[in-house]
Parts: structure tokens; C-alpha cells; sequence
């Protein structure tokens, strides 16, 4: 980070130095061992750092309990350290942080490899024991009102004759970093996020290590949640109780960006709101100012390390073709051109990399290649709202899909070049984006619309190195603080050489995604108003996640100024291979859902003649009366008729959960009544010859839920001429009729509930 200084421990940090920050200090839940201690040698040591590592003898019996106790799980269990502060340090302000580095069952499916946020700790000695407290700025309500936080306490050791006998000792507190009174609280609260109580049973802490300014450790536990995980056994994890992980913990010193100063948010959410406080003697709250950088001209750029993982899919003999690394650098400093000096700089990390300290910047390629998403994730100050350090994880999946998706255009020449969240003391994973590899276009049924085509001929090496580099710049789009903008899509023409989206943050198609390798006009002006480097809000189109569940237009993975014409045409597609298969695919059920939600998002929502051409558009096919094409099969009246009627279904009798985004209820209007009432009405009465009596009887439940003169109208009128119709009837069809009839009857009698 600019302008870090290192915290000075030189012989004071190992070990149990970092375990008093809320660990175990390696041993079980049960507590310690029993046992005589060794006779109280001369510490060969001296006082000078802010955490100083004392060690403590231990008699042979001891470490043989201890090691029976742990069953071998921990080198050297025998060993105990007590651990001595500073007491000049203890009211100085940390940053406490936790990153979930590895997560069995589940890993990264289950919350492994996210930030679990930000703590602003200090130390208070207070009856016998050393407190660990958050001491962020944000709680105060008012001048008498500002809380105490307590986040752990420790007992103070005052008779070990070794340390006392230590020169300057009575400038130090010495506690036992393996007898805090919430041994295994870090863990246990993550846990309880998604399981109602975690018990841990083993707990130890490993790689003690130096950071810039300060320390890291992980802690490494396994213990068992009140109720069962029924997938675990898929996960090769026989007892569906248990989770074992990697929790990393950092404590660095305190420090704000000079010079830095907060955004407030802007009434559009461009950007991640921050941490909120309250307004001291107001009982009100701010409105939190939008997360970011201290970023600004001058600055030494933010280094992004990418794991030296990417050097082994770099390395395999089927993507040896492709500039990976490359790829994923582009993805990183690309963001430069938006802001117009250097902000970002990104190489490949060695191997000694840890990915969970606090101090760095991370790119995790994971070589997983069924892992099918990537996210991002951020530490925030909670005082400010400052971002202090951000990662992402990327799959290979993604090159992989690429590798298999894309060939080469004809005429190009070759160039040279994303559950379970967790959480802890109100510290929880929440990640900023989660980027599916597999959708959507992996559940196409065949190519691109007629109307689109694609644009400048490039390679196959090309387009999956420029899949890779998209995907990247949308991640750390997110670390920048901007939020998703699905209104970039609206800008395409549909022309070759047509912008495909304005902005890198929107989820756009894969024929799409390869154009995208630079941060497009509205990224631009977003960076630029965040960052305080221009003062006008983006005047391009805009809408993002909460959007989507009020505005049809405001989708993801579409194409195209007319949203609905996009979707339109994939419903269609379906439709016709719904109408011609057969036999139809098991996964019929899961496309009719897909592609007829999306579609009937525009009925549910929208202007009143929007409504109407939509439902007209999505049944043109499929109404009555029916047109049949001279070469259809046999089936393909009776599939249209399905077809008709699950589609009306889903409009009026099938549960909000089962709409998809858009839930409202059918539009109520009279033109659209009219309209609808038309296809239904000539269902009922089969003017067609293709209606079957599921789809006849289903347009009575229609009519009768709609609970209007017009629908009762058409009712009765039904009941009429099938009445009519009745005596030419015979066999099956009059039986059927008799039925339909009752059933037009119980509906009309009474008609409204």
C-alpha cells in the first residue's frame, strides 16, 4: 500500500506472538493438559519490541499428555508460549483482518478464499485479564454515549519468575494466548452463519509471519455444527457434522490514506456504499460515502500479484498457445487508460506467495477447471470507508470454456499476443460479484439472431486471450468500487463495428465479452467522477442489480438497444425445437422455465401497449388458429397446444416462485384483457381442431381466477355453444365435453369468490 511503514519486530514476532489475537494457541476444546511444569529456567532474551514471544518450559509428562491428547495432529504440541505487550501499545488503534484461505467440505463453493472484512482493534488491561476491543469510530451516538466493544479477553500471567526477572519487564503485560475466554469464537461465529451452532474441537496456528507494518498467522480448525450438511459425502467428507479450514488472521497498525477523501454517494448507486456511522447527538445515520482507493495523480501504483498457479495452466500442452499471463495482466492494468496516469501495475507472484495476508493484493488462479466462477472480494477501513487491499479469484474454467467455445473467423490473421458466506463478530465474506462461466449461453439451442453479426474476423487465440482479460476487468472494476451496469448492452446497434456495452461491469454474451477488453465510456466517466478526477455523475444508460427485479430492460447476458427482441428470438428458437423434437430433451423442463420467464417479464412489466405487443409476439406461434407448416410432424399440433397452454399457465395459475425475477401478476388493463381473452376463448372452444381437453380445461381455471365481467362474459358464452354443440357429439369427445361443460359450470356458479 503507498506510503506504508514497517512495524518494527525484529526478534518479537513468532509464534505465539500473533496466537493472543483470538486463537488457540494449539490445543482441543477440552482445555489444557495437566501436568508438573519444569523447573523455571533463566530466559536468554531481552524487552524491546511491541510483542514479544516468551517460551515456557514444559516437563516431559506434560508434552506426553499433550500429544497423546492430540493424537500427533500438531508438530511439537508440547510447546507453550506465554506472550508480552507493550503496554504503551495497548491503546494504539490495529487492523484486525481474516481471510478464509481453505474450507472442507465445499472449498471455494462452500466460502473458501474470500476476505471476511476489517476490524479497528486496541488492547485494555482491566481486572486481571488483557481485553480485546473495537474501537472503530462509527458507534458513537452521542458525547455520553460512545460503547465499548469487547471482542476477546485473555488472562494476565504475573508469577512467572523468568519474565519478571527480565530487565524492563514491568513495562510489558504477559498473558496466555491459549486461555482467552472465547478460545474459539473466530471460528465458532463463522460457522454459526449458516449452521445454527459450531463447536470446534481442534484448533492450532501456524506460518507466524512478518507483514508490511505488522503480523499474520492462520489458524487451522476442526469441529462440528448442530445440524448435518447432506452433501457432504459428495465432498468426501463422511461425517456430514464436521467442517475443517484455514482461517488467516492480520494485525497491522492503524493507518488512513494521506490526503484521502470520501465520496459521498450519489443518488444513482454507481458505486459500493461503504461502512455507515452514526451522526453523533443526532440518533440519525450518515449516508455511507461510496468505497475506494486513495487513489491520485502522484501515487505509487497498487500492486496486483497473481499466484504463480497461473504458471502451471500457462504451462499445459493444450493452452500453451495462449498469452495467459498476459491475458490476466491486461485484465489488471488495462484500468489505467481510465483514469489516464498509472494506478494499477500486476506481475506473477513467487512461490512463496500467501494469498491471505492482509498486505497484499491478490489474483487467485485457481488451476480447478469445474470450478465455473469467479468473484471479488475487498478490505475495507471501516472508519472511512477506504479500501485497503481487494482480491479476486479466477478458475481455469474460464480458459478452459473459452478454449472450447471459440474458433477462429474466417479471414483473421494471427496476432502476437463463480452461497456458503460466513461470518464473524459482524465480520462476514461478502463478495462484490459472482461471474458464472456457464451461463448463459451454454443453454443455446442454436446460433446468434439473423439481425446481429459478429464484428472485426479475430483468432481463436485472440478471442479466449480476450475472454480471460474481460473477465479480469470486470473484477477489478468491482475492487475499484464500481457496482454492476447491465444498461451497457442498450447501446449495441447491432452493426459490425457497434460499441457492444459501455461499460466492462455489465454480464454480456460471450460473442460480446471479447470486444470488451478495454474499460468502455461509461467505466470511464464512473472511475473519473469516484476518484474526484472529473465532476460530472456518467451520463450513460445505467441500472444494476436491484434493477433487475423491476425493469425487464435492465437484464444480464442480453444483447441489443431492444432487450425483449433478444430474448424474444431465444424464446422462439426454443419454441420451434419444443415444436419439431423428438423426443424432447430432459432438459426441456429447465429451458421452457429459462426462456419463458425471461420473455414474460415484459407482460408483467412495462407500458400498457409494450404489454400487449410482447404477449402478442410470444404466442404468434403457438395460438389459435393454429397454422401448421406443410412439413411439420404429426405431433406438432399437440405440441403447440402444450405449448400454448403452459405458457398461459405460468402467466396466471403457476406460483410467484415459479415466474422467475418478475412475479407480478398479469397486466389487468382492458386491451390487454381483450387480447388474452381471444387466445383463451378459442382454446376452450377448440376452433382450431388441435386443443386438447387439459389445455380446454386449464382456460376455464384462467377464466374464472381472472374475476371480471369480460372473462365471465366469455365463460357463459363457451357454456353456450359447446351446450349447442353437445348432441352431434359421440364417444370420447362427448364425454369430454359433458366434463368440460361441468366444469364451466362449477366455475359460473358463483363466479366471483
Amino acid at each position: 500500500m503507498p506510503g506504508s511503514k514497517r512495524f518494527p519486530m525484529r526478534r518479537g514476532l513468532s509464534a505465539a506472538s500473533l496466537a493472543v489475537i483470538l486463537t488457540a494457541g494449539g490445543c482441543d476444546d477440552a482445555g489444557p493438559a495437566t501436568g508438573p511444569e519444569a523447573p523455571e529456567a533463566p530466559l536468554a532474551m531481552s524487552l524491546e519490541d511491541a510483542f514479544v514471544v516468551v517460551p515456557r518450559a514444559t516437563s516431559a509428562e506434560r508434552k506426553q499428555q499433550v500429544e497423546q491428547r492430540l493424537s500427533g495432529v500438531v508438530e511439537d504440541a508440547g510447546t507453550h508460549f506465554y506472550l508480552a505487550i507493550k503496554r504503551s501499545e495497548l491503546n494504539q488503534k490495529w487492523f484486525l483482518s481474516t481471510f478464509f484461505k481453505q474450507l472442507h467440505p465445499g472449498g471455494v463453493a462452500y466460502g473458501a478464499a474470500v476476505s471476511m472484512g476489517t476490524r479497528v482493534v486496541s488492547f485494555k488491561e482491566q481486572n486481571g485479564r488483557l481485553f480485546v476491543l473495537d474501537v472503530d469510530d462509527r458507534k458513537q451516538w452521542s458525547d455520553l454515549f460512545d460503547p465499548q466493544v469487547l471482542m476477546e479477553a485473555y488472562p494476565i500471567v504475573t508469577d512467572y519468575g523468568p519474565f519478571n526477572r527480565l530487565r524492563g519487564a514491568d513495562q510489558y503485560v504477559l498473558v496466555d494466548p491459549s486461555a482467552g475466554l472465547n478460545r474459539f469464537g473466530v471460528v465458532a461465529d463463522a460457522i454459526t452463519y449458516y449452521s445454527p451452532r459450531f463447536q470446534t474441537e481442534l484448533s492450532f496456528a501456524q506460518r507466524f509471519h512478518a507483514i508490511t507494518d505488522g503480523i499474520a498467522f492462520e489458524q487451522v480448525f476442526t469441529g462440528y455444527a448442530e445440524l448435518p450438511d447432506d452433501a457432504s459425502w459428495e465432498l468426501l467428507e463422511p461425517n456430514p457434522y464436521r467442517t475443517s479450514g484455514t482461517l488467516s488472521l492480520s494485525l497491522r497498525r492503524y493507518k488512513e490514506g494521506a490526503g484521502y477523501t470520501p465520496t459521498p454517494m450519489p443518488a444513482q448507486p454507481h458505486y459500493f456504499p461503504g461502512e455507515p456511522s452514526f451522526i453523533k447527538n443526532t440518533g440519525g445515520w450518515t449516508d455511507a460515502p461510496a468505497m475506494k482507493w486513495n487513489i491520485h495523480p502522484g501515487m505509487k501504483p497498487i500492486s496486483w500479484v497473481i499466484t504463480p498457479s497461473v504458471l502451471k495452466v500457462q504451462n499445459d500442452p493444450r493452452f500453451q498457445g495462449y498469452d495467459l499471463v498476459g491475458a490476466v495482466k491486461r485484465g489488471i492494468e488495462n484500468w489505467n487508460q481510465a483514469f489516464g496516469f498509472k494506478v494499477l501495475e500486476a506481475k506473477v507472484g513467487n512461490a512463496g506467495l500467501d494469498f491471505g495476508d492482509d498486505d497484499k493484493n491478490v489474483v487467485i488462479f485457481d488451476t480447478d477447471e469445474a470450478m465455473s466462477f469467479a468473484f471479488a472480494d475487498f478490505r475495507l477501513n471501516p472508519n472511512t470507508s477506504e479500501i485497503r487491499g481487494a482480491g479476486v479469484y479466477m478458475p481455469a474454467m474460464w480458459l478452459v470454456k473459452g478454449d472450447e467455445v471459440y474458433d477462429s473467423d474466417p479471414g483473421a490473421s494471427v496476432a502476437a499476443r463463480p452461497p456458503l458466506s460466513l461470518s464473524w463478530s459482524g465480520m462476514k465474506a461478502d463478495t462484490l460479484c459472482d461471474l458464472n462461466v456457464l451461463q448463459p449461453s451454454g443453454a443455446r439451442l442454436s446460433g446468434l439472431p439473423s439481425f446481429l453479426v459478429d464484428g472485426a474476423p479475430l483468432t481463436k487465440k485472440q478471442k479466449v486471450e480476450a475472454l480471460i482479460t474481460h473477465v479480469m476487468l470486470h473484477e477489478i472494476g468491482h475492487t475499484l468500487g464500481l457496482r454492476h451496469n447491465f444498461a451497457g448492452s442498450i447501446v449495441y446497434d447491432g452493426s459490425p463495428t457497434g460499441l457492444r456495452s459501455s461499460s466492462v461491469m455489465d454480464y454480456v454474451v460471450d460473442e460480446d465479452a471479447i470486444y470488451g477488453t478495454t474499460p468502455g465510456p461509461y467505466d470511464v466517466q464512473a472511475v473519473r467522477y469516484l476518484y474526484g478526477l472529473d465532476s460530472q455523475l456518467p451520463t450513460w444508460p445505467f441500472c444494476t442489480d436491484e434493477d433487475r427485479y423491476t425493469n425487464p430492460r435492465c437484464g444480464a447476458d442480453d444483447r441489443t438497444h431492444d432487450p425483449f427482441a433478444f430474448n424474444l428470438y431465444f424464446f422462439n428458437d426454443f419454441a420451434q425445437w419444443y415444436l419439431n423434437a423428438e423426443p424432447l430433451a430432459s432438459y426441456a423442463d429447465s429451458l421452457f422455465n429459462t426462456r419463458t420467464n425471461r420473455v414474460l417479464g415484459f407482460v408483467r412489466v412495462g407500458e400498457a401497449q409494450e404489454q400487449v405487443d410482447a404477449y402478442q409476439d410470444i404466442l404468434a406461434s403457438v395460438r389459435p388458429p393454429l397454422v401448421v407448416p406443410p412439413d411439420a410432424p404429426a405431433f406438432y399440433g399437440a405440441r403447440a397446444d402444450e405449448l400454448a397452454r403452459r405458457v398461459l399457465t405460468r402467466l396466471y395459475l403457476d406460483p410467484a416462485t415459479a415466474r422467475g425475477t418478475f412475479s407480478a401478476n398479469a397486466p389487468t388493463t382492458p386491451q390487454f384483457l381483450a387480447t388474452v381473452l381471444t387466445d383463451v376463448r378459442g382454446i376452450l372452444l377448440n376452433v382450431d381442431g388441435v386443443r386438447g381437453p387439459a389445455s380446454r380445461r386449464t382456460m376455464v381455471d384462467i377464466l374464472k381466477q381472472h374475476q371480471t365481467l369480460p372473462a365471465y362474459s366469455a365463460l357463459r358464452e363457451a357454456h353456450g355453444t359447446l351446450t349447442a354443440q353437445l348432441p352431434s357429439l359421440t364417444g370420447d369427445e362427448r364425454l369430454q365435453t359433458e366434463d368440460l361443460l361441468a366444469r364451466i359450470s362449477s366455475a359460473l356458479s358463483p363466479y366471483y369468490h
